[in-house]
């Protein structure tokens, strides 16, 4: 396993290139999340009611829905460096979302041809061509990620469904995750101006769902008002709740 003292420290772009070059190789299924689905994915783990140990959420990481299936690699200094960087990357999350909020944002990467966005620049190619020409709108796969880290907790999840407020926060996440097959949801992602709306809702919900099981988990339960911060007003009145 890594080095525990190693966790505190944030992984560095080289890092994050290297994690994402694992996660598009040869080595991985082919099925295998990539760096946006995965930053999704431990986001949710880092965010939800209660700690999820590594064998639990590992193995959706490699194949979806947890199959049976794990890379291929070169060596087990290889294999406990990735799960390293991982690990590191999780910690690094929570770490911006209980200190420093207002510098959260999802790891996404930005439509083909767009400039000047602070996102990652390119989805990378696995194989074929014309397979980026096929990839995912910008937010869907962040969001996929976190929903699959919310359905490794569905019931301990309910309450934050169940709370009148809080429920609105997911909203977003689960829009973008779902609008491409889900009738529910489609309506909110059929034009760029509200896919957009959408992805800049993430980063003030993500905070909001974080603070909301923080606070569970200290037994205050989550409260509405006072000085927590809303979504942003021109992208809640840009829509109204299906639910």
């Amino acid at each position: 396993m890594p080095d525990i003292r190693a966790l505190d420290e944030p992984l560095s772009d080289t890092e994050l290139d290297e994690l994402e070059a694992f996660l598009a190789s040869d080595a991985v299924p082919q099925d295998c999340m990539d760096l946006e689905m995965l930053d999704g994915y431990l986001t949710a783990i880092a965010s939800g009611p209660e700690s999820i140990q590594p064998s639990e959420w590992l193995p959706g990481v490699w194949s979806e829905g947890g199959r049976s299936a794990s890379p291929a690699y070169a060596s087990s200094d290889q294999a406990q460096r990735v799960m390293g960087l991982m690990l590191r990357h999780m910690v690094g999350i929570e770490r911006t979302l209980a200190d420093s909020p207002t510098r959260f944002r999802p790891l996404l990467y930005m439509p083909e041809g767009e400039k000047g966005r602070p996102e990652r620049s390119e989805r990378p190619d696995r194989g074929g061509e014309g397979e980026r020409g096929n990839a995912p709108p910008e937010g869907t796969a962040w969001c996929e990620g976190y929903m699959a880290g919310v359905k490794l907790r569905d019931d301990e999840w309910q309450p934050l469904y169940d709370a009148v407020d809080a429920r609105d926060w997911i909203f977003p996440i689960e829009a973008l995750a779902f609008g491409e097959h889900d009738p529910e949801f489609a309506e909110w992602i059929d034009d760029r101006e509200k896919r957009d709306s959408l992805v800049d809702e993430l980063p003030v919900a993500t905070v909001l769902i974080y603070r909301f099981w923080q606070e569970r988990r200290r037994g205050t339960g989550a409260r509405s008002g006072g000085n927590r911060p809303t979504v942003p007003d021109a992208a809640r009145k840009s829509r109204q709740r299906l639910h």
